[in-house]
């Protein structure tokens, strides 16, 4: 009489009776498989193709890009006498206009005169001249926008020595495109914050104090000078 089979002898007897199912449900799920990963490589090229476009549009500004954004703040030339040419002018023609008291080229260089401004400036008889008039120009907050410091020498009447000065001025250009100094800077803090954070930076510190020394030096040598400006205090 033939032995029982083990438990080990049934388990060959049945793989080998099941081979070739169990071949070809392996074959069918390689199939699937490989099916399965085509797709998805297929469908994972697609979005990174549609990826591309969207990075683009949130990507950081290129160089080129950032040059364009910062150039509405920072200066466009080095802060130095007569660095901005238009301004210049602008500034040359209204003190020398005030000197002369033609009041048509004055109303020509700023947004607005009021009516006691122009009383004010024809009312004055001391002033001979605005002598030796430079203008340096820093970009203001906005395109076509500027402040500028300009230093000129005043000379008086009956005065021989002239005494240095400088004034800070805002100017803008117009809906007309003409560029005009504005007559009322205190009413807009923008503007005002502009003007006063000009005054914190260092050359414009250096522009003041050099000013600053030659108005003293031109008080303090001329008596008739000192003694008229200080009646005006």
């Amino acid at each position: 009489m033939a032995k029982p089979m083990s438990r080990k002898d049934r388990f060959r007897e049945w793989v080998s009776d099941n081979l070739r199912y169990m071949l070809l449900i392996l074959a069918i799920l390689v199939v699937i498989g490989l099916a399965l990963l085509i797709v998805h490589l297929v469908f994972s090229g697609s979005d990174d193709g549609e990826a591309k476009p969207k990075a683009e549009v949130t990507a950081t500004p290129t160089p080129a890009a950032e040059s364009e954004q910062d150039d509405t703040q920072a200066p466009a030339v080095e802060f130095a006498a007569e660095n901005n040419a238009q301004v210049s002018a602008v500034a040359t023609t209204y003190y020398q206009a005030l000197a002369a008291k033609d009041m048509d080229t004055v109303k020509s260089c700023v947004d607005s005169l009021a009516s006691e401004d122009e009383t004010q400036i024809l009312e004055e008889d001391m002033v001979e001249a605005y002598n030796d008039i430079i203008t340096y120009t820093l970009n203001g907050p906005e395109e076509g926008t500027y402040i500028a410091f300009v230093s000129y020498n005043c000379k008086y009447k009956n005065i021989d020595t002239q005494l240095p000065m400088l004034t800070e001025l805002y100017m803008y250009t117009n809906g007309e495109g003409n560029l005009v100094i504005a007559s009322d800077v205190e009413s807009d803090a923008a503007i005002a914050g502009a003007m006063s954070s000009a005054l914190e930076q260092d050359d414009v510190k250096a522009l003041v104090g050099n000013v600053q020394a030659s108005y003293d030096q031109a008080m303090e040598s001329d008596a008739d000078l000192k003694t008229y400006v200080e009646s005006l205090q």
